[in-house]
């Protein structure tokens, strides 16, 4: 599978992602590590996640003019065979197309797995 960035997009990411940042594609569908809610409707979402804290169940890739992307079995079966991510300027959204049409708005944001301790302050 293939997911292609536009320049645009990739500028956006850039300027949030560190050295040892991955970027983790998913869906926030209630179950998994990094869904917060149930929602009843499908969202997908891009992650940037600390490759130290990436969950050892997103051990698939896409494939990526970024670099490799990943994702969970459970995330697979909303994927498609080719993808794109544009940012609509006039809104600041971005948004994921597939050869189908439109997905779907698509957040980008960092985040950490629901399972990682917070870590306390002495």
């Amino acid at each position: 599978m293939k997911l292609t960035i536009t320049p645009e997009t990739l500028k956006q990411i850039n300027k949030i992602m560190n050295p040892n940042d991955v970027l983790v594609l998913d869906v926030d569908d209630g179950s998994g590590e990094f869904s917060k809610t149930y929602l009843k409707h499908l969202e997908y979402q891009l992650l940037i996640v600390d490759r130290k804290l990436l969950p050892a169940e997103f051990n698939q890739t896409l494939i990526s003019n970024i670099g490799p992307i990943y994702f969970s079995k459970d995330t697979e079966w909303f994927l498609y065979q080719n993808m794109k991510i544009e940012f609509k300027a006039n809104s600041s959204t971005y948004r994921l197309w597939s050869t189908t049409g439109l997905l779907g708005g698509l957040p980008i944001k960092r985040a950490v797995p629901k399972m990682v301790p917070e870590i306390e302050l002495e």
